[in-house]
């Protein structure tokens, strides 16, 4: 089982959401970035002092994947049509702990949480998608391996059912899934002691994502 995050969205939108049912502003301090342009090569100002905040502190900024440091963003060829999307959030220490607060008092407390979001490219066996499927709030698929397209390409009627019976549980497929922190949250609630190991594997994926321990794992009683 093998899986990637692609990218993760949401928290700005989601500190900004939180304090609305008292009629108050976040306590956070959020700074965005976010440009588009089919031609430019000097897209957004390189300065030493750029990407220093997102690499230390209670700050979260999504990016490219593969820019995490100044070094790498220098690297970058920008000769292509580039969608570059930056956020600086800096967190409150108020704001979390509401945050935590609503959260282990339950979803219905929570929907905040609902608004971020985490695409993943996962290749996993049949029969783990199978159980996937049973979460179905706060998760989309946007796409996947077509075993008509590929396993079963060209083929038609009688032929085509006996070709897709053959398909053993046991092949891997890879998919791109949309799951937000609430959702990610209930799934190791409900699978963190399950004995199919590819769920561990999962779970330890959720472990890697920011903020997991304190807006996904906080309250559960999972063991790491």
């Amino acid at each position: 089982m093998k899986i990637e995050t692609i990218e993760i969205a949401g928290i700005a939108g989601a500190l900004t959401a939180l304090r609305l049912p008292f009629g108050k502003d976040m306590r956070s301090h959020i700074d965005s970035y976010i440009k588009y342009d089919k031609d430019d090569t000097n897209l957004f100002p390189i300065e030493d002092g750029l990407l220093s905040p997102f690499i230390k502190g209670k700050n979260l900024c999504v990016r490219f994947p593969w820019i995490s440091k100044l070094d790498d963003l220098k690297s970058v060829d920008f000769g292509l049509p580039t969608w570059y999307g930056c956020y600086i959030v800096q967190i409150d220490d108020r704001d979390l702990s509401l945050l935590q607060t609503v959260i282990q008092r339950g979803d219905e407390h929570a929907k905040v949480v609902r608004g971020i979001n985490v695409w993943a490219k996962i290749t996993a066996p049949v029969y783990w998608w199978a159980e996937e499927e049973t979460y179905r709030a706060g998760h989309e698929r946007l796409a996947s391996e077509s075993t008509m397209h590929i396993d079963c390409k060209g083929l038609s009627g009688k032929e085509l059912q006996e070709a897709k019976a053959a398909i053993p549980m046991g092949k891997e497929l890879t998919k791109v899934d949309i799951f937000s922190y609430q959702t990610l949250r209930r799934i190791v609630a409900q699978r963190h002691n399950h004995r199919l190991p590819e769920w561990h594997t999962f779970i330890d994926w959720v472990r890697t994502l920011p903020f997991a321990e304190e807006l996904i794992l906080v309250g559960l009683e999972t063991e790491k």
